[in-house]
């Protein structure tokens, strides 16, 4: 028989082998679709006469249906599976991502955009439920880490502004048309990969054997303890209303959660905005950059920030350790922030963004799992983390609208990189207070498998 170390370790790399690639896909092709915007902004905007405000509200409506649908997409992900929900979702925002090339105007884009974020809702909070199914929480920052690489802006923005660029004009189509075509269509692809090779548990993996199979429900329920029913994170939940009251009156979860959304204020304006921002810093600085060129420096942001987010979890994993890494991230993004504003030229104003991403990318991949560390059971844990995106949905709301609105009233983007580095340095602050708060126990007439305290094994 098998050291069962040894077997726990090979079935770990098996399945971050066979499963990373795949959800990697996933997570690329919901931010292409969300991040090409930015791009598409350097001549749609000027196509269809919108305004900064009106597309930063534009970009954040994509919130609305998000936010409506996160819970009730992450119970739908635990009723059908994960293999057949995300891989139907996947194909769905394809076919909505490839329709934004038909908008007219402000009022279509809003249309497309909530119905793209509706699509999408599922995104995030699937993702993260599945991580949890296969992985233990001393591995979930690094395996984060690796399937949320940002190659959908190291490339895709180089990409988008190729095809804007070189497309334009074809057929009689505008090249910002093209963009949302041919990046649309590889997500249905995507979507249809999904249903194919997705797993949806290790209990159905067929390319585990059975001692690896045992190894992985041990590793991932060892630390999630079940609850009075005997439910553990591998069952199916049941959900009533109850359950989600029970979340939204946990004063840490909730607490933790708007801790989230002040990051995505950071990570929503700078993935909406980047291209828009190097543009105008350039213009600032009397420097003229095509569109491609604007591509790749807004994609080469990402390249030292994909390392240093990198580095960043492995030290968290090593450790143990949560709060503080994110709290450091945050700062850092929000000194990278204050850098770009005040820099004279466009070089030094490049270093402050890559600071800027290079922070939210380090505290994005963990900040996930603080919020929901205390939840125990499936019921808590769908609930709890669907809930955790939904109101770090917000900040994603909110940011992009400001963002744009303050642009519009000032002339440049500094007002709006302020902002974005007060609601980071607020980030750090709600992380460190919120965890300091006592957990609430369940409802008395709530089942147990809604919630309850365990002792947090991931935030000390």
């Amino acid at each position: 028989m098998k050291d069962t170390s040894l077997v726990e370790r090979q079935a770990l790399r098996k399945a971050a082998r066979r499963l990373a690639p795949l959800v990697l896909l996933l997570y690329t092709a919901g931010y292409l679709d969300r991040v090409n915007l930015g791009t598409a902004a350097l001549t749609m905007n000027s196509d269809l006469g919108i305004s900064a405000a009106a597309f930063g509200f534009a970009t954040g409506i994509f919130s609305a249906g998000y936010i409506a649908l996160q819970i009730p997409s992450n119970l739908a992900l635990n009723k059908l599976g994960p293999r057949r929900w995300l891989g139907l979702l996947t194909i769905s925002w394809g076919v909505v991502a490839m329709l934004t090339s038909l908008v007219q105007g402000e009022k279509s884009l809003v249309v497309v955009r909530i119905a793209l974020g509706a699509v999408e809702a599922g995104l995030l909070p699937g993702m993260f439920m599945y991580l949890t199914i296969w992985f233990p929480p001393r591995m979930r920052g690094r395996i984060t880490a690796v399937v949320c690489l940002p190659f959908y802006a190291i490339l895709g923005t180089p990409l988008s502004a190729s095809i804007m660029q070189y497309a334009d004009g074809l057929a009689g189509v505008a090249g910002w048309r093209w963009m949302f075509l041919l990046e649309g269509a590889p997500t249905i692809v995507i979507g249809l990969v999904l249903l194919r090779l997705l797993t949806d548990s290790p209990a159905s993996a067929t390319w585990l054997s059975d001692e690896e199979k045992a190894a992985l429900l041990r590793l991932t329920t060892a630390e999630t303890p079940a609850d009075n029913t005997g439910e553990r994170s591998g069952d199916k939940p049941r959900a009533g209303l109850r359950d989600i009251l029970d979340r939204l009156r946990d004063l840490r979860l909730v607490t933790l959660s708007l801790a989230v959304g002040l990051l995505w204020v950071g990570f929503a304006a700078i993935t909406s905005f980047l291209p828009l921002i190097v543009a105008g810093f350039a213009e600032h600085t009397h420097m003229k950059l095509s569109l491609v060129q604007t591509g790749l420096l807004s994609g080469l942001v990402y390249v030292p920030a994909t390392f240093v987010a990198l580095a960043w979890v492995s030290s968290s994993d090593r450790r143990d350790e949560r709060v503080k890494h994110v709290a450091c991230g945050a700062l850092l993004a929000a000194a990278g922030t204050v850098l770009a504003v005040n820099a004279s030229n466009l070089w030094v104003t490049l270093l402050g963004t890559v600071l800027l991403t290079s922070g939210i990318y380090a505290a994005l991949f963990l900040v996930w799992q603080i919020p929901v560390a205390h939840l125990r059971g499936p019921v808590a844990m769908s609930v709890g983390i669907a809930m955790t995106t939904m109101l770090g949905n917000i900040g994603s709301f909110m940011a992009p609208y400001v963002v744009g609105w303050l642009r519009d009233s000032t002339g440049d983007f500094d007002s709006g990189l302020y902002f974005i580095a007060v609601s980071l340095v607020a980030c750090a602050v709600v992380t460190v207070a919120g965890n300091r708060i006592r957990t609430t126990p369940p409802h008395p007439h709530t089942p147990a498998t809604s919630g309850g305290a365990i002792e947090e094994t991931l935030t000390h």
